[in-house]
Protein backbone atom coordinates (compact mmCIF):
# COMPACT_ATOMS: atom_id res chain seq x y z
CA UNK A 1 0.00 0.00 0.00
CA UNK A 2 1.37 3.30 -0.96
CA UNK A 3 1.30 5.86 1.81
CA UNK A 4 -0.17 9.20 1.20
CA UNK A 5 1.94 12.41 0.56
CA UNK A 6 1.69 13.77 3.83
CA UNK A 7 2.91 11.03 6.10
CA UNK A 8 5.83 10.10 2.70
CA UNK A 9 9.00 8.98 4.67
CA UNK A 10 10.82 11.72 5.29
CA UNK A 11 15.00 11.98 4.70
CA UNK A 12 16.54 13.68 7.87
CA UNK A 13 19.27 16.78 7.90
CA UNK A 14 21.16 17.85 10.40
CA UNK A 15 22.43 21.59 11.44
CA UNK A 16 25.70 20.86 10.04
CA UNK A 17 24.26 20.71 6.12
CA UNK A 18 24.57 16.87 6.76
CA UNK A 19 21.68 13.88 6.04
CA UNK A 20 21.01 10.56 8.13
CA UNK A 21 21.64 7.80 6.44
CA UNK A 22 22.89 4.04 7.36
CA UNK A 23 26.41 2.09 6.63
CA UNK A 24 25.34 -0.89 5.10
CA UNK A 25 28.67 -3.00 6.35
CA UNK A 26 27.76 -2.08 9.89
CA UNK A 27 24.36 -1.14 10.55
CA UNK A 28 25.30 2.01 12.00
CA UNK A 29 23.30 4.84 11.69
CA UNK A 30 25.32 8.26 10.84
CA UNK A 31 25.41 11.32 9.17
CA UNK A 32 27.64 11.92 5.93
CA UNK A 33 27.62 14.16 2.82
CA UNK A 34 24.29 14.77 1.36
CA UNK A 35 26.13 14.29 -2.58
CA UNK A 36 28.06 11.52 -0.94
CA UNK A 37 25.56 9.14 1.54
CA UNK A 38 23.51 6.39 0.04
CA UNK A 39 19.60 7.06 0.57
CA UNK A 40 18.56 5.07 2.38
CA UNK A 41 17.43 6.46 5.84
CA UNK A 42 13.78 7.68 6.60
CA UNK A 43 11.83 8.44 9.04
CA UNK A 44 8.28 7.27 9.21
CA UNK A 45 5.11 8.73 10.78
CA UNK A 46 3.49 6.21 13.86
CA UNK A 47 0.39 7.23 15.89
CA UNK A 48 0.52 10.65 17.86
CA UNK A 49 1.34 10.57 21.66
CA UNK A 50 -0.51 11.77 23.95
CA UNK A 51 0.53 15.00 24.98
CA UNK A 52 -0.12 15.76 21.39
CA UNK A 53 3.24 15.27 18.99
CA UNK A 54 3.66 12.78 16.32
CA UNK A 55 5.94 9.97 16.26
CA UNK A 56 7.81 7.66 14.30
CA UNK A 57 10.31 5.67 14.02
CA UNK A 58 13.94 5.40 11.68
CA UNK A 59 13.59 2.94 9.03
CA UNK A 60 16.70 1.69 7.09
CA UNK A 61 15.78 0.76 3.79
CA UNK A 62 17.68 -1.05 0.81
CA UNK A 63 17.84 -3.49 -2.00
CA UNK A 64 14.32 -4.07 -1.14
CA UNK A 65 14.65 -4.52 2.65
CA UNK A 66 13.21 -2.38 5.13
CA UNK A 67 14.57 -2.33 8.56
CA UNK A 68 13.54 -0.24 11.68
CA UNK A 69 16.63 1.64 14.02
CA UNK A 70 17.34 1.14 17.29
CA UNK A 71 19.12 3.98 19.46
CA UNK A 72 21.25 3.54 22.36
CA UNK A 73 23.07 6.18 24.40
CA UNK A 74 26.31 5.38 22.11
CA UNK A 75 25.18 4.11 18.69
CA UNK A 76 22.01 4.09 16.86
CA UNK A 77 21.68 0.79 14.55
CA UNK A 78 19.48 -1.13 11.97
CA UNK A 79 18.34 -3.70 13.23
CA UNK A 80 19.02 -6.66 10.52
CA UNK A 81 18.62 -10.31 11.25
CA UNK A 82 21.98 -10.90 9.67
CA UNK A 83 23.60 -9.48 12.83
CA UNK A 84 21.86 -11.25 15.11
CA UNK A 85 20.89 -8.52 17.79
CA UNK A 86 19.26 -9.49 20.71
CA UNK A 87 14.98 -9.25 21.26
CA UNK A 88 15.90 -6.04 23.41
CA UNK A 89 16.80 -4.24 21.05
CA UNK A 90 13.64 -3.07 19.98
CA UNK A 91 13.02 0.17 17.73
CA UNK A 92 12.84 3.24 19.09
CA UNK A 93 10.42 5.47 18.69
CA UNK A 94 10.50 9.47 18.59
CA UNK A 95 8.73 12.13 19.57
CA UNK A 96 8.74 14.58 16.93
CA UNK A 97 9.13 18.01 18.66
CA UNK A 98 8.87 21.06 16.26
CA UNK A 99 10.76 24.24 16.98
CA UNK A 100 10.32 26.66 14.55
CA UNK A 101 11.09 27.57 10.95
CA UNK A 102 10.87 23.69 10.24
CA UNK A 103 13.48 22.38 12.88
CA UNK A 104 12.16 19.97 14.85
CA UNK A 105 14.29 17.67 17.80
CA UNK A 106 13.82 13.82 17.97
CA UNK A 107 13.13 12.60 21.53
CA UNK A 108 12.35 9.12 23.26
CA UNK A 109 12.95 8.39 27.06
CA UNK A 110 13.70 11.99 27.86
CA UNK A 111 16.68 12.18 25.44
CA UNK A 112 17.23 13.73 22.23
CA UNK A 113 18.61 12.01 18.99
CA UNK A 114 22.06 13.85 18.32
CA UNK A 115 24.27 14.39 15.13
CA UNK A 116 27.87 14.55 16.89
CA UNK A 117 30.26 16.41 14.61
CA UNK A 118 32.42 13.43 13.42
CA UNK A 119 29.52 11.53 11.66
CA UNK A 120 28.17 9.64 14.71
CA UNK A 121 24.20 9.38 15.64
CA UNK A 122 24.15 9.35 19.78
CA UNK A 123 20.62 8.87 21.56
CA UNK A 124 21.94 10.38 25.00
CA UNK A 125 21.65 14.50 24.97
CA UNK A 126 19.31 15.26 27.73
CA UNK A 127 18.57 18.97 26.31
CA UNK A 128 18.15 19.86 22.68
CA UNK A 129 20.79 22.15 21.60
CA UNK A 130 22.39 22.86 17.99
CA UNK A 131 23.38 19.20 17.92
CA UNK A 132 20.35 18.12 18.23
CA UNK A 133 18.34 20.26 15.33
CA UNK A 134 16.99 18.73 12.02
CA UNK A 135 15.20 19.98 8.98
CA UNK A 136 12.93 17.42 7.21
CA UNK A 137 12.08 16.32 4.09
CA UNK A 138 8.33 16.53 4.43
CA UNK A 139 5.98 18.69 5.82
CA UNK A 140 4.18 16.27 8.21
CA UNK A 141 7.07 16.20 10.42
CA UNK A 142 6.68 20.02 11.62
CA UNK A 143 2.94 19.64 10.71
CA UNK A 144 2.18 18.34 14.28
CA UNK A 145 -1.13 18.52 15.79
CA UNK A 146 -1.97 19.18 19.51
CA UNK A 147 -0.21 21.40 22.11
CA UNK A 148 2.84 21.19 19.60
CA UNK A 149 0.94 24.28 17.60
CA UNK A 150 1.34 26.63 20.48
CA UNK A 151 4.88 26.34 21.00
CA UNK A 152 4.85 24.46 23.90
CA UNK A 153 8.45 24.15 23.83
CA UNK A 154 9.50 27.36 24.39
CA UNK A 155 8.58 26.11 27.82
CA UNK A 156 10.31 23.07 28.06
CA UNK A 157 13.78 23.22 30.09
CA UNK A 158 14.75 20.31 28.21
CA UNK A 159 15.52 22.74 24.69
CA UNK A 160 18.28 25.71 24.51
CA UNK A 161 16.15 28.22 23.41
CA UNK A 162 18.99 30.79 22.54
CA UNK A 163 20.59 28.01 20.43
CA UNK A 164 17.43 27.13 18.67
CA UNK A 165 16.62 30.72 17.83
CA UNK A 166 20.06 31.64 16.86
CA UNK A 167 20.55 28.77 14.45
CA UNK A 168 20.38 29.51 10.56
CA UNK A 169 18.91 26.50 8.06
CA UNK A 170 21.61 27.13 5.10
CA UNK A 171 19.40 27.34 1.84
CA UNK A 172 21.56 25.00 0.52
CA UNK A 173 20.75 22.28 2.84
CA UNK A 174 16.93 23.12 2.37
CA UNK A 175 17.28 22.73 -1.37
CA UNK A 176 18.70 19.34 -0.68
CA UNK A 177 15.96 18.54 1.49
CA UNK A 178 13.49 19.37 -1.37
CA UNK A 179 10.65 19.99 0.71
CA UNK A 180 7.40 21.42 -0.83
CA UNK A 181 5.56 23.40 1.65
CA UNK A 182 1.99 23.74 1.82
CA UNK A 183 1.97 27.70 0.53
CA UNK A 184 5.51 29.48 -1.21
CA UNK A 185 9.27 28.64 -0.43
CA UNK A 186 10.83 32.38 0.29
CA UNK A 187 14.29 33.09 0.33
CA UNK A 188 14.96 36.52 2.03
CA UNK A 189 18.30 37.45 0.35
CA UNK A 190 19.47 40.09 3.33
CA UNK A 191 21.71 40.85 6.61
CA UNK A 192 21.23 38.56 9.40
CA UNK A 193 21.94 40.72 12.17
CA UNK A 194 21.20 43.75 13.94
CA UNK A 195 17.47 44.88 13.26
CA UNK A 196 17.58 43.74 9.53
CA UNK A 197 18.57 40.53 11.24
CA UNK A 198 15.59 40.47 14.01
CA UNK A 199 13.13 41.28 11.21
CA UNK A 200 14.03 38.50 8.79
CA UNK A 201 14.20 36.20 11.64
CA UNK A 202 10.78 36.81 12.87
CA UNK A 203 9.19 36.71 9.44
CA UNK A 204 10.65 33.13 9.08
CA UNK A 205 9.07 32.09 12.06
CA UNK A 206 5.48 34.04 11.55
CA UNK A 207 5.43 33.07 7.84
CA UNK A 208 6.11 29.31 8.03
CA UNK A 209 3.58 28.72 10.90
CA UNK A 210 1.26 29.89 7.82
CA UNK A 211 2.44 27.34 5.52
CA UNK A 212 5.57 29.52 4.33
CA UNK A 213 8.84 28.29 3.96
CA UNK A 214 11.14 30.78 4.89
CA UNK A 215 15.12 30.75 4.56
CA UNK A 216 17.74 33.56 4.70
CA UNK A 217 20.95 33.79 2.54
CA UNK A 218 23.41 36.68 3.68
CA UNK A 219 24.42 38.97 1.55
CA UNK A 220 27.85 39.52 2.81
CA UNK A 221 28.98 36.07 1.56
CA UNK A 222 29.70 35.12 -1.76
CA UNK A 223 27.36 32.49 -3.09
CA UNK A 224 28.46 32.09 -6.72
CA UNK A 225 29.32 28.58 -6.03
CA UNK A 226 25.86 27.16 -6.07
CA UNK A 227 23.51 30.37 -7.00
CA UNK A 228 22.42 28.87 -10.14
CA UNK A 229 21.05 25.34 -8.41
CA UNK A 230 19.62 27.40 -5.18
CA UNK A 231 17.97 30.35 -6.44
CA UNK A 232 15.26 28.29 -8.83
CA UNK A 233 13.96 26.53 -5.55
CA UNK A 234 12.53 29.42 -4.37
CA UNK A 235 9.41 30.64 -5.67
CA UNK A 236 10.52 34.41 -4.82
CA UNK A 237 13.40 36.23 -3.29
CA UNK A 238 12.71 39.26 -0.88
CA UNK A 239 15.71 41.60 -0.44
CA UNK A 240 15.86 45.09 0.58
CA UNK A 241 16.86 47.36 -2.13
CA UNK A 242 20.60 47.46 -1.20
CA UNK A 243 20.70 43.94 -2.48
CA UNK A 244 19.24 44.38 -5.72
CA UNK A 245 22.05 45.05 -8.03
CA UNK A 246 24.10 41.77 -6.78
CA UNK A 247 20.89 39.96 -7.10
CA UNK A 248 20.97 40.94 -10.69
CA UNK A 249 23.86 41.61 -11.88
CA UNK A 250 26.00 38.84 -9.97
CA UNK A 251 23.43 36.14 -9.72
CA UNK A 252 21.34 36.73 -12.68
CA UNK A 253 17.94 36.72 -10.65
CA UNK A 254 15.18 37.43 -12.53
CA UNK A 255 13.49 41.20 -11.58
CA UNK A 256 10.01 39.40 -11.78
CA UNK A 257 11.11 36.85 -8.97
CA UNK A 258 11.87 39.47 -6.92
CA UNK A 259 9.70 40.98 -4.28
CA UNK A 260 11.62 44.53 -3.27
CA UNK A 261 11.40 45.92 0.24
CA UNK A 262 12.51 49.27 1.28
CA UNK A 263 13.85 49.75 4.54
CA UNK A 264 14.06 53.50 3.88
CA UNK A 265 13.75 56.14 2.11
CA UNK A 266 17.40 56.51 1.21
CA UNK A 267 17.86 52.76 -0.37
CA UNK A 268 14.95 53.94 -2.52
CA UNK A 269 17.61 56.87 -3.93
CA UNK A 270 20.44 54.63 -4.49
CA UNK A 271 18.16 51.99 -6.35
CA UNK A 272 17.57 54.69 -8.39
CA UNK A 273 20.64 56.07 -8.97
CA UNK A 274 21.84 52.58 -9.62
CA UNK A 275 18.72 51.10 -11.89
CA UNK A 276 16.73 54.15 -13.11
CA UNK A 277 13.24 54.47 -11.90
CA UNK A 278 11.53 52.16 -13.95
CA UNK A 279 13.01 48.99 -12.12
CA UNK A 280 10.19 49.16 -9.97
CA UNK A 281 7.60 48.23 -12.49
CA UNK A 282 9.63 45.03 -13.30
CA UNK A 283 9.18 43.36 -9.52
CA UNK A 284 6.97 41.00 -8.65
CA UNK A 285 5.89 42.93 -5.85
CA UNK A 286 7.44 46.07 -3.99
CA UNK A 287 6.82 46.86 -0.70
CA UNK A 288 7.48 49.19 2.32
CA UNK A 289 7.88 49.17 5.63
CA UNK A 290 5.82 51.51 6.63
CA UNK A 291 3.48 54.58 5.67
CA UNK A 292 6.34 57.11 5.76
CA UNK A 293 8.37 55.37 3.51
CA UNK A 294 5.34 55.02 0.83
CA UNK A 295 5.24 58.76 1.31
CA UNK A 296 8.82 58.89 0.40
CA UNK A 297 8.86 56.31 -2.48
CA UNK A 298 5.67 58.34 -4.05
CA UNK A 299 7.90 61.46 -3.63
CA UNK A 300 10.48 60.08 -4.97
CA UNK A 301 8.50 59.98 -8.25
CA UNK A 302 8.12 55.94 -8.43
CA UNK A 303 5.00 55.29 -10.63
CA UNK A 304 4.58 51.95 -8.64
CA UNK A 305 2.20 52.48 -5.28
CA UNK A 306 4.10 50.40 -3.11
CA UNK A 307 2.34 47.74 -0.25
CA UNK A 308 2.95 48.74 3.07
CA UNK A 309 3.82 45.27 4.96
CA UNK A 310 4.30 46.53 8.67
CA UNK A 311 7.18 45.83 11.02
CA UNK A 312 6.00 43.82 14.12
CA UNK A 313 7.38 42.60 17.06
CA UNK A 314 6.70 39.34 19.55
CA UNK A 315 5.41 40.90 22.52
CA UNK A 316 5.92 38.06 24.81
CA UNK A 317 9.20 38.23 24.23
CA UNK A 318 10.07 41.86 25.36
CA UNK A 319 7.45 41.88 28.20
CA UNK A 320 8.72 42.98 31.00
CA UNK A 321 8.14 43.89 34.87
CA UNK A 322 7.84 47.86 34.92
CA UNK A 323 11.00 49.91 36.00
CA UNK A 324 10.35 51.95 39.58
CA UNK A 325 12.48 54.37 38.91
CA UNK A 326 14.37 56.01 36.65
CA UNK A 327 17.86 55.92 36.77
CA UNK A 328 19.13 54.86 33.37
CA UNK A 329 18.68 55.81 29.72
CA UNK A 330 19.05 53.48 27.18
CA UNK A 331 19.98 53.98 23.42
CA UNK A 332 19.38 51.09 21.17
CA UNK A 333 20.69 52.05 17.64
CA UNK A 334 23.93 53.21 15.99
CA UNK A 335 25.36 56.80 17.51
CA UNK A 336 25.86 58.02 14.31
CA UNK A 337 25.45 57.69 10.50
CA UNK A 338 26.15 59.33 7.78
CA UNK A 339 24.40 58.84 4.28
CA UNK A 340 24.67 61.39 1.43
CA UNK A 341 26.23 63.67 3.83
CA UNK A 342 23.63 63.84 6.26
CA UNK A 343 24.25 62.83 9.76
CA UNK A 344 20.81 61.12 10.74
CA UNK A 345 21.26 59.41 14.13
CA UNK A 346 22.12 61.90 16.22
CA UNK A 347 22.80 59.68 18.92
CA UNK A 348 25.20 62.90 20.75
CA UNK A 349 21.97 64.33 21.22
CA UNK A 350 20.35 61.46 23.39
CA UNK A 351 23.55 61.17 25.27
CA UNK A 352 23.51 64.75 25.98
CA UNK A 353 19.70 64.47 27.20
CA UNK A 354 20.30 62.05 29.53
CA UNK A 355 23.32 63.95 30.85
CA UNK A 356 21.40 67.30 31.44
CA UNK A 357 19.06 65.23 33.44
CA UNK A 358 21.04 63.60 35.41
CA UNK A 359 20.74 60.12 34.55
CA UNK A 360 22.93 57.11 33.23
CA UNK A 361 23.43 56.81 29.22
CA UNK A 362 23.89 52.99 28.03
CA UNK A 363 24.18 51.78 24.34
CA UNK A 364 23.33 48.51 23.34
CA UNK A 365 25.56 48.21 20.44
CA UNK A 366 26.41 50.11 17.16
CA UNK A 367 26.84 48.54 13.05
CA UNK A 368 30.19 47.67 14.14
CA UNK A 369 30.14 46.57 17.53
CA UNK A 370 26.88 44.61 17.91
CA UNK A 371 24.59 43.06 20.70
CA UNK A 372 22.93 40.28 18.93
CA UNK A 373 19.24 41.16 18.47
CA UNK A 374 18.35 37.91 20.23
CA UNK A 375 20.10 39.98 23.50
CA UNK A 376 17.98 42.72 23.10
CA UNK A 377 14.94 42.15 25.54
CA UNK A 378 17.58 41.91 27.77
CA UNK A 379 19.24 44.98 26.56
CA UNK A 380 15.91 46.81 27.85
CA UNK A 381 15.19 45.05 31.26
CA UNK A 382 18.64 46.55 32.03
CA UNK A 383 17.14 50.21 31.40
CA UNK A 384 14.47 52.40 32.69
CA UNK A 385 13.79 54.54 29.43
CA UNK A 386 14.50 54.46 25.64
CA UNK A 387 15.42 58.00 23.76
CA UNK A 388 15.74 58.08 19.89
CA UNK A 389 16.99 61.22 18.35
CA UNK A 390 17.33 60.40 14.42
CA UNK A 391 15.57 63.30 11.70
CA UNK A 392 15.18 59.77 9.62
CA UNK A 393 13.65 56.44 10.41
CA UNK A 394 11.08 53.74 8.49
CA UNK A 395 9.80 52.07 10.92
CA UNK A 396 12.03 51.84 14.49
CA UNK A 397 12.47 48.71 16.23
CA UNK A 398 13.31 49.87 19.33
CA UNK A 399 10.72 51.68 20.08
CA UNK A 400 8.08 49.14 19.85
CA UNK A 401 10.44 46.76 21.71
CA UNK A 402 11.26 49.26 24.32
CA UNK A 403 7.46 49.99 24.65
CA UNK A 404 6.74 46.10 24.92
CA UNK A 405 9.18 46.33 27.54
CA UNK A 406 7.21 48.97 29.66
CA UNK A 407 9.68 51.32 29.01
CA UNK A 408 9.44 55.12 28.75
CA UNK A 409 10.21 55.87 25.18
CA UNK A 410 10.81 59.69 23.84
CA UNK A 411 12.23 60.06 19.86
CA UNK A 412 11.22 62.28 17.32
CA UNK A 413 8.75 62.67 14.99
CA UNK A 414 10.08 60.58 12.07
CA UNK A 415 9.46 56.80 10.41
CA UNK A 416 6.26 54.73 11.98
CA UNK A 417 6.64 56.81 15.69
CA UNK A 418 4.24 59.70 15.20
CA UNK A 419 1.78 56.47 14.44
CA UNK A 420 2.88 55.08 17.43
CA UNK A 421 2.66 57.36 20.05
CA UNK A 422 -0.74 58.10 18.68
CA UNK A 423 -1.40 55.06 19.54
CA UNK A 424 0.12 55.54 23.09
CA UNK A 425 2.90 54.16 23.18
CA UNK A 426 5.63 56.99 23.69
CA UNK A 427 6.65 60.86 23.60
CA UNK A 428 7.32 62.91 20.84
CA UNK A 429 10.26 65.04 21.41
CA UNK A 430 10.93 68.02 18.66
CA UNK A 431 13.46 67.38 16.13
CA UNK A 432 15.76 70.33 15.77
CA UNK A 433 18.99 69.53 17.79
CA UNK A 434 18.51 72.23 20.83
CA UNK A 435 14.82 71.95 21.14
CA UNK A 436 15.54 68.35 20.86
CA UNK A 437 17.75 68.06 24.02
CA UNK A 438 15.89 70.88 26.07
CA UNK A 439 12.68 68.66 25.91
CA UNK A 440 13.91 65.00 26.39
CA UNK A 441 16.07 66.72 29.47
CA UNK A 442 12.93 68.63 30.95
CA UNK A 443 10.84 65.20 30.47
CA UNK A 444 13.26 62.55 31.35
CA UNK A 445 14.27 65.08 34.64
CA UNK A 446 10.31 64.94 35.64
CA UNK A 447 9.95 61.18 35.18
CA UNK A 448 12.77 60.64 37.41
CA UNK A 449 11.61 63.36 40.16
CA UNK A 450 8.08 61.79 40.00
CA UNK A 451 8.37 57.88 40.44
CA UNK A 452 4.58 57.58 40.71
CA UNK A 453 4.09 59.52 37.26
CA UNK A 454 7.20 57.02 35.71
CA UNK A 455 5.58 54.26 36.79
CA UNK A 456 2.31 54.72 35.22
CA UNK A 457 3.40 56.05 32.09
CA UNK A 458 5.12 52.99 31.43
CA UNK A 459 2.20 50.70 31.86
CA UNK A 460 0.35 52.72 29.71
CA UNK A 461 3.16 52.54 27.07
CA UNK A 462 3.31 48.98 27.47
CA UNK A 463 -0.32 48.50 27.48
CA UNK A 464 -0.45 50.28 23.99
CA UNK A 465 2.47 48.16 22.84
CA UNK A 466 0.53 44.48 22.73
CA UNK A 467 -1.16 45.51 18.78
CA UNK A 468 2.56 45.46 17.89
CA UNK A 469 2.32 42.22 18.47
CA UNK A 470 3.39 40.23 14.50
CA UNK A 471 -0.11 38.67 14.83
CA UNK A 472 -1.63 41.73 13.73
CA UNK A 473 0.87 42.37 11.36
CA UNK A 474 1.92 39.40 10.13
CA UNK A 475 -1.42 39.75 7.17
CA UNK A 476 -0.04 41.76 5.13
CA UNK A 477 3.30 40.26 4.77
CA UNK A 478 0.96 37.45 3.28
CA UNK A 479 -0.66 39.84 1.08
CA UNK A 480 2.45 40.98 0.28
CA UNK A 481 3.48 37.41 -1.36
CA UNK A 482 0.22 36.10 -2.18
CA UNK A 483 -0.26 39.32 -4.55
CA UNK A 484 3.62 38.67 -5.69
CA UNK A 485 1.80 35.14 -6.54
CA UNK A 486 -0.77 36.73 -8.23
CA UNK A 487 1.13 38.33 -10.77
CA UNK A 488 3.96 35.79 -11.66
CA UNK A 489 0.55 34.16 -12.66
CA UNK A 490 -1.30 36.36 -15.09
Amino acid sequence: MIKHRETSPARLFTAFGTVLFVDPSTGELRHGGIEDSPVNAFLEAENASTDGYRRGQLIYAADGLRQTVHCSDAVCHALLASQGKAPSDAPTTLELIPLERGLLGLRAGGNFLSAIPDGRVMHRASVCSTWELFIASENWCTDSPGIALNGAWRRYKDINKGHVASHIVHPVTRMKSTRQPPARKILIYGYPKWSHGRVYYDLSRHLHDRGHLVDILDWQQNHAAYATELFPYYDFIISALDGISTLTDQYSVPFDKIIAISHHEFDIRMLIEQKGIEVFDKFANYGVVSEYVYCASMMRGVRRAPMVASLGINFDEFYADLPETLATVGYASSMSVRTFGVEWKRGELAEAAAADAGLTFKIAGSTGNQTSFHDMPAFYRSVDAIVTSSISEAAQLPVMEAAAAGRLVIGTPVGHFPLKAYQGAGIIAPIEAGKFRAFTAATLSYYKNTPKEFVKKCSSIQEAAQVFDWKYQINEWVDLIDTASKYANS
